[in-house]
């Protein structure tokens, strides 16, 4: 049995979704420790990190939560492509994952520090981290992989990104650009990507990391006289609530400060502020001109 801490990690659901879903939907149906406290099943666990991924392909939770573990199955087979071959995977590729498979970091590290030498800072994010990231992802979906290595190759990913950061001077007198999510989004590695791409720009970056609440949000913006925010919403946040954030926060902040937003969460949400702009994919956002 699990807690629902360690349910909040394991599926990148936060708790406050949990029990939202448990009221509104009658799933997750946890039981109680001797402390009263909730504790979830395993299998409960391996049915909200399918929920999850199903989500972040912008599936809304309305249409899932709740369902039989085989028709969730059913709804994920949409999503998931067929495997590459091996001898149709870049070899490069089939390394990294072959080292994600056997937890061996050393050998993770040599091959990461490779491509970064050989492709530099934004085609390593593009061309390396990215697809890696999408086929470690693809696995878990098609039961090759578990959660625990999907863990282990973030984990890597963030240490090494951190420490190529590290290395990059701030040159840009510009204002900086702000790095969050909100409350409910837990996972930092698109913030950490993020950060690499707009550093290796010259652009000066402020990232406050996961799950900042609202009026922290504010008040760094004014403490950092920032240009600009970007923000990150996956597919299991209400689209309710990502637009009452967003239009909360517009009307908050001058309206000379750009509002980007991506993720599955926001694909195709209409009727935000015109302080607010979508952003599908990383490419994208190297090709914005954050000069003021």
């Amino acid at each position: 049995m699990f807690p629902i801490g360690a349910v909040e990690r394991d599926t990148g659901i936060a708790r406050d979704t949990l029990r939202i879903w448990e009221r509104r939907y009658g799933f997750p149906v946890p039981e109680r420790n001797v402390k009263g406290e909730r504790i979830y099943s395993e299998n409960q666990v391996r049915i909200l990190q399918l929920i999850k991924r199903l989500l972040d392909q912008g599936v809304r939770p309305g249409k899932v939560v709740g369902l039989e573990e085989a028709e969730l199955n059913t709804i994920a087979q949409t999503f998931v492509k067929e495997p590459d071959k091996p001898s149709e995977m870049n070899p490069q590729l089939q390394k990294l994952v072959a080292c994600v498979a056997s937890h061996d970091s050393n050998q993770l590290w040599l091959l990461l520090e490779e491509a970064l030498i050989r492709q530099g800072l934004k085609a390593f994010i593009m061309e390396t981290v990215a697809p890696l990231i999408y086929h470690v992802g693809e696995k878990w979906a098609i039961g090759d992989i578990n959660v625990f290595e999907e863990h282990f190759v973030t984990r890597q990913l963030t240490l090494f990104l951190d420490s190529i950061i590290s290395k990059i001077p701030v040159k840009s007198a510009q204002p900086p650009v702000l790095l969050a999510t909100l409350p409910g989004e837990s996972h930092s590695l698109g913030l950490i990507m993020l950060e690499s791409l707009l550093r290796d720009q010259g652009i000066k970056v402020v990232n406050l990391g996961t799950e900042v609440p609202m009026d922290q949000l504010i008040m760094a913006c004014q403490r950092y006289q920032v240009g600009a925010i970007l923000l990150s919403f996956s597919g299991a946040y209400n689209s309710n609530a990502i637009r009452k954030e967003l239009i909360d926060l517009a009307e908050r902040l001058s309206d000379e400060i750009p509002i980007y937003v991506g993720g599955s969460g926001v694909k195709r949400m209409r009727k935000l502020p015109p302080q607010v702009k979508i952003k599908n994919d990383l490419s994208e956002i190297t090709e914005i001109n954050f000069q003021r």
